[in-house]
């Protein structure tokens, strides 16, 4: 696909100033409740905004309480072995509202996070749809309009001629790739020095590379063609503390768009078609379960049980004895108690 100078919508645009996200204390209402992964359980309480991680070590068969408030150490006292430390981490966490779709099903959201020792903040974006937790992750709109309202949808609704009102998703668009994160660690998480965001348009998704830049963060545009279809997509994306662009310089013209007739791997979106998460959830939420008092029993179900033995390598033997037929000896023959000896002995 050639691609032609930017196209004219995107000199056309005002570029404004960013928008200073707002950052909250109190837990969002799709993130509160207890959360189990392959590896760990979190706990983001209502009552207090507390944070808990556990890590799910020994091949699940051990429960450490790795990260804590410091005051549960008072509500349920520590085991001492050597498969956790002594004291908890004690991690901070605030909450930024990147998006939500309206029927609150679903959202997208930056927790940021301060490690204990570090001096600035961690930034980890996830996605909730349903009972889910996603690192991966699309939310569609530009910055410019999402930051300023993050209460988005993209269904469609139409009226025939007998007052039947008609819903549909309307996904053409740009999606920006917010998902950065290796996980919601104990220690700082690895953040990805690549995006890819996409723009949906007629059954084709165009790929857009993103790379991490020290250039500062704006709304400004950038555009690319396909033919004689011109589009304008962001040129900064705003991810987990970084900024990536798909142009370099003060260019605003897009190189090396990919086109695809389908997303590639697993994907899934919100019931609004405002979030799209790829790969398998990161986290899934307990039903039932929504503090403290939930995550304890969680651990002490779990450490209560005992693995049972392994097998050993090799299958035990017994001796094979023969026995003779005590009905067939000559008990009282002398001459046969020696055969009688040997008999018993093998």
């Amino acid at each position: 696909m050639a691609v032609l100078p930017v196209c004219a919508q995107a000199s056309a645009l005002e570029v404004q100033t960013p928008v200073e996200l707002e950052v909250r204390e109190d837990i969002p209402d799709l993130l509160a409740g207890v959360w189990q992964g392959k590896d760990r359980l979190v706990l983001f309480g209502k009552d207090g905004n507390e944070y808990a991680a556990v890590l799910r070590v020994f091949y699940a068969w051990y429960n450490d309480r790795a990260a804590e408030p410091a005051s549960y150490a008072e509500y349920a006292s520590r085991d001492r072995n050597n498969a956790g430390s002594g004291r908890a981490e004690h991690i901070e966490i605030k909450y930024i509202t990147l998006a939500e779709n309206e029927s609150r099903t679903a959202g997208a959201y930056e927790l940021q996070v301060l490690y204990p020792g570090e001096k600035s903040y961690v930034y980890v974006p996830l996605a909730v749809i349903g009972k889910h937790i996603y690192l991966d992750f699309l939310v569609k709109g530009s910055a410019a309009q999402v930051d300023v309202n993050p209460v988005l949808s993209s269904i469609s609704r139409t009226t025939d001629a007998q007052g039947r009102v008609t819903e549909s998703l309307d996904l053409e668009g740009f999606w920006r790739d917010c998902g950065a994160s290796s996980g919601l660690l104990v220690s700082p998480p690895y953040i990805d020095k690549e995006r890819t965001g996409y723009y949906f348009y007629d059954n084709a998704f165009y790929h857009i590379r993103y790379w991490e830049t020290d250039m500062p963060y704006s709304y400004a545009k950038a555009g690319f063609t396909d033919g004689d279809k011109s589009f304008v997509v962001d040129k900064y994306v705003r991810s987990a503390g970084k900024v990536y662009t798909c142009c370099t310089g003060r260019r605003t013209q897009i190189r090396n768009i990919q086109k695809s007739s389908e997303l590639s791997g697993t994907y899934l979106f919100d019931s609004d078609g405002v979030i799209c998460a790829f790969g398998s959830p990161y986290l899934v939420r307990m039903d039932g379960k929504e503090n403290r008092d939930d995550l304890q029993g969680i651990i002490e179900e779990t450490n209560a049980r005992h693995k049972p033995p392994q097998k050993p390598p090799f299958p035990v033997t017994f001796p094979n004895v023969r026995w003779p037929k005590i009905d067939e000896l000559e008990l009282y023959n002398p001459d046969t108690w020696n055969r009688r000896n040997v008999d018993v002995g093998k």
